[in-house]
């Protein structure tokens, strides 16, 4: 709590309403600790805990301590503040963990700023797996996109929106599942193609694999 200091013009001084050096470095001392506060961040330890309480804590408790604070670390975004940057701490959302792949979400409130991603564990390693197809090369993704377009003539672009399916076939390869749009579909459908390919590396695709079907 801030000191009052009340002068009175008759009986104290003018002088004696100045602080001292002392009582300046003692609020500065006390200003800064309370910003500490404030600004304190969330540790991997606080979020491994909370994933220990959350709602696939079950499915969860299998993997080690040395994994869940892997995980951890992919578990934090920053939404923006009071001051419009993206100061504010909070976690992904768990939507799903299956076969080793735990898939996360989190929005800044908008269709549009939706995002998906894919974490696998294996051999006690955190593979961050991107949303599937973010994880092409530059060229891979140009290649990829001109080859749906051989297929479907309207074909526009990629569909960020929706969460990817991915499957991990015996060989380790990953068969990677999502949607696409047309010159017709609108951003918020997802679109109306669903496209498929097959990956080892996540890096490239295998061009026989890539398949383009019109959703049901």
């Amino acid at each position: 709590m801030k000191k009052v200091i009340l002068c009175s013009l008759i009986a104290i001084p003018i002088l004696s309403c100045k602080k001292t050096e002392s009582e300046k470095t003692s609020e500065i001392k006390t200003e800064n600790k309370s910003d500490s506060i404030v600004e304190e961040k969330m540790t991997i330890s606080d979020i491994t805990e909370s994933l220990k309480k959350g709602d696939y804590s079950n499915e969860l408790e299998k993997y080690s301590e040395e994994t869940l604070n892997k995980i951890a670390s992919f578990m934090l975004i920053l939404r923006p503040g009071e001051n419009g940057e993206n100061t504010r701490e909070d976690m992904k959302e768990i939507t799903s963990i299956k076969d080793n792949i735990i898939s996360l979400y989190w929005d800044f409130g908008t269709g549009a700023s939706m995002h998906h991603q894919k974490l696998q564990i294996k051999n006690n390693e955190v593979i961050d797996l991107g949303n599937g197809f973010d994880k092409l090369t530059d060229s891979e993704n140009l290649r990829l996109e001109n080859l749906i377009k051989t297929k479907v003539n309207n074909y526009s672009h990629l569909s960020g929106r929706n969460e990817v399916d991915l499957k991990i076939k015996d060989n380790g390869n990953y068969v990677i599942s999502f949607g696409g749009l047309t010159d017709e579909d609108s951003e918020a459908s997802g679109g109306s193609l669903e496209i498929t390919y097959e990956t080892e590396d996540l890096k490239t695709f295998i061009t026989s694999s890539v398949k383009v079907e019109k959703r049901i």
